[in-house]
């Protein structure tokens, strides 16, 4: 074999046509996991979520057609939907019913990071108000000193989302819904040329797995009838002996 040469596994034109429906459909699901990670209670399913459906889906790609490029395409429109969808949903709901309210910051920890410390700071509405999610992490949350102190965030009233600050720069929502607009079209772009190349493989590899041979059934029927006419052959006579 060649030096840098591979083998690629050919697929029958049905198989590469269902994993290329498969894979279309993706999208649908990495937009439903942004979504679901913009909340904090369902961060961490939604990382472990999208990153085996990424994987998954680019599983599915590198059957479909087994070429490299395939598989950086797919990580990176992927992530491209799944991050992007997230950011669109959060600035959306926050732009419609966010609510700008004064809180309170009641205490103040520190975590180690990798550039010094982390400050998480405990939060209260001044109004005395249940609050979702109270607390913040970095953004106005700057020392231990903070305690006590009052400031303005931005509030999702449904609770789903955390806290924001109240200057957050929300006027790029176009931009995102049309960035993750392209990112959809690429993968789609993607999958389709995956389909092509697989249905070109397949086409020039006529014994691909799962494919039915031509010769093979037809030898075997016959053999199968040569056998009975000897059977048939044989139980006459004895039967005209026995009359």
């Amino acid at each position: 074999m060649a030096p840098g040469s591979r083998k690629n596994v050919a697929w029958p034109p049905h198989v590469v046509r269902r994993l290329a429906r498969i894979a279309a459909l993706v999208p649908l699901l990495m937009v439903g996991i942004g979504v679901l990670g913009t909340s904090p209670d369902w961060f961490p399913a939604a990382l472990i979520l999208g990153v085996l459906t990424v994987a998954l889906a680019i599983a599915v790609l590198m059957a479909t057609a087994t070429k490299g490029w395939v598989f950086f395409a797919g990580l990176i429109t992927g992530l491209a939907v799944a991050l992007g969808s997230g950011l669109v949903f959060q600035a959306a709901l926050m732009q419609s019913q966010g609510q700008r309210t004064e809180v309170r910051i009641t205490s103040v920890y520190t975590t180690k990071g990798k550039t010094g410390p982390i400050y998480h700071c405990r939060l209260k509405r001044t109004d005395g108000r249940p609050m979702d999610h109270a607390y913040i992490v970095g953004m106005g949350c700057t020392g231990t000193e903070d305690a006590g102190t009052t400031e303005d965030l931005l509030v999702d009233p449904s609770g789903w989302l955390a806290p924001q600050p109240a200057d957050a720069d929300l006027s790029s929502l176009p931009v995102g819904v049309v960035g993750v607009g392209v990112a959809i079209g690429l993968w789609e772009l993607t999958v389709w040329q995956t389909r092509r190349i697989g249905l070109r493989e397949a086409a020039a590899n006529p014994t691909a797995p799962g494919r039915p041979s031509g010769a093979k059934p037809s030898a075997d029927n016959r053999n199968k009838k040569k056998r009975k006419r000897r059977q048939l052959g044989l139980v006459r006579p004895t039967m005209c002996v026995a009359r």
